[in-house]
């Protein structure tokens, strides 16, 4: 396999997780949280951007 077909089976499988993902808000939302973005409560990772529970540190 040269590195050019490995590349066009990579974009395909990732092609295909994109359309599963983006089948309805539910599949998007299981994707987000199982891959971590979102919490089971749909609330935004601290590393992504969401809010920290502890409060700011002085620095």
């Amino acid at each position: 396999m040269t590195l050019a077909q490995r590349n066009a089976e990579i974009l395909k499988l990732l092609e295909e997780q994109t359309k599963r993902n983006s089948a309805s808000p539910a599949a998007a939302r299981a994707s987000l949280i199982a891959e971590g973005i979102y919490t089971k409560k749909g609330k935004l990772r601290v590393e992504y951007g969401g809010k920290s529970k502890k409060g700011a540190v002085a620095a």
